[in-house]
């Protein structure tokens, strides 16, 4: 029965649709069409579009768990509540500034003592003191309240520069974090689970910039072990889901949603669970491990700069030229070359290979040009000179056809940039995890544009009636016949101008190879041939260490079959030599425009708790190597 929460679906579908250029699902069917279903999804790198992602993707209604600080604002909680969210109180939302200063017991580390402070009323037992110190935050449990100015923590103050902070003789500034019971919050997810219905969480936590994976927590373990503990009849799977996204904070920029194998939680898990204690902990640390696991099964890893740089050129130089590899087996190709280069890396071919990319990638950088336009510089002067006339006219057709749309649009789209920006600074400030507050970028453009969008039509639709009545007087019934063919055609011409934005965008990344080959001619020979040589000692390497890697499967397995790579290799050659080659029905057209450059970027972020690289545009590793 379609209700409203299929009506917001289908809504949020056209919004997305709008602000993303493609979105690609991989291993939908997986997903349990039928019975309980926990969605694990990381990592939450865009706030309130990652659940509007899974919902739009997953065939099957979801209810996430959303923060209750959000989702008392109306313009959230609203739409959340009608979605199914459970909202979720957090002890960070409810920090609080404490009375007086707080010291170290001299003789007693594991005393804390009070000026001026009122612990019996402030604090509770399983409260947090947050002391600061720059960029550090230090937590301690508090187990004991004495007195208004004497408590026990649980463990002993031990760090440094805690230790020269709690030892001044003011004291120190604090903060309390409360503990929140969250029992009636599991209860309602147990509950949906008992009825069959599907839950979303973000086992990270908040919505986060940062280019590491963020240490999972244990509530869905909590959540699946007692709804299987409380109804011995439930079989809850758990579902990773693996969001990547291609410039996440930019306008028709592209993602890949891929679902995991379920988990199939086994009963012994279970009675470990209820046995409680230590063996309860041991329970929910397994589960948790593998839901880890499967997760990173679906993201791509590397151990460092170094790796993630080789691995994203060896995906582009690997690629054969006439051959188009779609986004899921992008990131397919890519984890195979990661995992190939993290074992040989200490090959003497694999080390000789990562000299010859880094060089490359140095050459590149000179030219001021990307891997997949370097053919393209081949073509002859005049050649270059009449395709770059081409595109420019292309170019003009496009601005001049989108440009009403444009005007029509952009004070929609510059009141968006400047609400997200400002946002984005609100993120940053208020979070001691985001970098930049990235995360809330595509969310307060995609909200502003829904809400902005029918007040502008609403008010260039009565402009059309008002200028066909009162300048023109054509009438009543006249004009308001205007204003509902106005009303029904500013919403195509906003449609076209998305697609002639897109076209223009992929027409001016199109034009540095022929300008470069326009003006240079035969001066980027060297960085042609270097490519084709590197094109052939990486097939070269890759089919002496993919048997070792794969066994005796692995031409069965390969992405990219050796034919495909032995045709690309040879065409590159007779086409970089300008020799005549039987391309049979196969248009290459190294100067056309290419709409899928998204391959160049490699969806990777560093994973500083477990060891490896995961999730982040390889423009921003660039820009945060030092980090790194």
């Amino acid at each position: 029965m379609f209700g409203i929460y299929d009506l917001l679906v289908a809504f949020f579908t056209l919004a997305l649709r709008g602000f993303f250029r493609e979105v690609k699902t991989r291993g939908s069917h997986k997903i349990p069409q039928a019975g309980p279903v926990i969605f694990c999804v990381a990592p939450h790198a865009n706030q309130f579009v990652d659940p509007l992602m899974l919902m739009t993707n997953c065939g099957r209604k979801v209810g996430f768990l959303a923060a209750k600080k959000s989702m008392d604002k109306p313009h959230i909680g609203i739409p959340a509540r009608a979605l199914g969210s459970i909202p979720v109180v957090r002890a960070q939302d409810l920090v609080k500034r404490g009375q007086g200063s707080i010291k170290l017991d001299s003789n007693d580390h594991h005393l804390i003592r009070g000026i001026n402070t009122t612990f019996t009323k402030e604090l509770t037992p399983r409260s947090l003191l947050q002391v600061s110190t720059g960029n550090h935050k230090f937590h301690f449990d508090v187990v004991e309240i004495m007195s208004d100015v004497l408590l026990k923590v649980k463990k002993p103050v031990e760090d440094d520069e805690a230790l020269q902070l709690l030892a001044t003789e003011d004291g120190a500034e604090f903060k309390i974090v409360p503990h929140v019971d969250q029992q009636e919050m599991f209860q309602t997810v147990i509950d949906r689970l008992e009825r069959g219905e599907c839950v979303g969480i973000f086992p990270e936590g908040g919505s986060h910039d940062r280019p590491e994976l963020l240490p999972l927590k244990a509530g869905v373990t909590l959540m699946a072990l007692g709804a299987m503990q409380q109804h011995p009849h439930l079989n809850v799977q758990i579902v990773p889901v693996g969001l990547n996204y291609f410039n996440a904070d930019r306008f028709r920029s592209r993602a890949v949603i891929e679902f995991g194998d379920p988990i199939t939680i086994p009963y012994d898990l279970v009675e470990q669970f209820a046995a409680g204690g230590q063996q309860k902990r041991q329970a929910c640390g397994i589960l948790l491990d593998t839901i880890y696991t499967s997760l990173k099964a679906i993201t791509t890893t590397a151990p460092d700069y170094e790796t993630l740089m080789v691995v994203q050129a060896a995906r582009r130089l690997y690629k054969p030229s006439h051959k188009h590899l779609d986004l899921d087996q992008t990131l397919q190709l890519s984890r195979r070359l990661t995992e190939g280069y993290v074992r040989f890396k200490k090959d003497p071919r694999v080390q000789e290979l990562t000299t010859r990319v880094m060089e490359y990638n140095r050459l590149l950088s000179y030219y001021g040009i990307r891997d997949h336009q370097v053919n393209r510089t081949g073509i002859g002067r005049l050649v270059a000179f009449s395709r770059l006339i081409t595109r420019l006219a292309e170019l003009i057709i496009f601005a001049i056809v989108g440009l009403p749309g444009f005007l029509l649009t952009a004070p929609i789209w510059h009141t968006a940039r400047k609400v997200a920006s400002r946002k984005m600074a609100e993120a940053k400030a208020g979070s001691n995890v985001k970098i930049w507050g990235k995360d809330v970028v595509a969310t307060w453009k995609v909200l502003t544009t829904i809400a902005l969008v029918p007040i502008f039509l609403t008010f260039y639709t009565l402009c059309s009636f008002v200028m066909a009545y009162a300048v023109f007087n054509y009438g009543r019934e006249r004009s308001m016949a205007i204003a509902g063919v106005v009303s029904c055609v500013l919403p195509t011409i906003t449609w076209a101008t998305i697609h002639c934005y897109d076209h223009g965008v992929d027409i001016v990344k199109s034009i540095p190879p022929l300008w470069l080959a326009f003006l240079s001619g035969s001066s980027a020979e060297p960085l042609r041939d270097m490519r084709e040589h590197l094109q052939q000692y990486l097939s070269q390497t890759v089919d002496e260490l993919g048997p070792e890697m794969y066994g005796p499967d692995f031409q069965q397995m390969r992405i990219v079959r050796a034919e495909d790579v032995d045709y690309g290799l040879r065409m590159a050659q007779k086409l970089r030599r300008g020799t005549n080659f039987d391309l049979g029905a196969i248009d290459i057209q190294w100067d056309a425009v290419d709409e899928r450059e998204f391959s160049d970027d490699i969806f990777l972020f560093k994973d500083e708790y477990r060891g490896v690289v995961q999730g982040v545009h390889c423009g921003d590793v660039r820009n945060r190597r030092s980090t790194m």
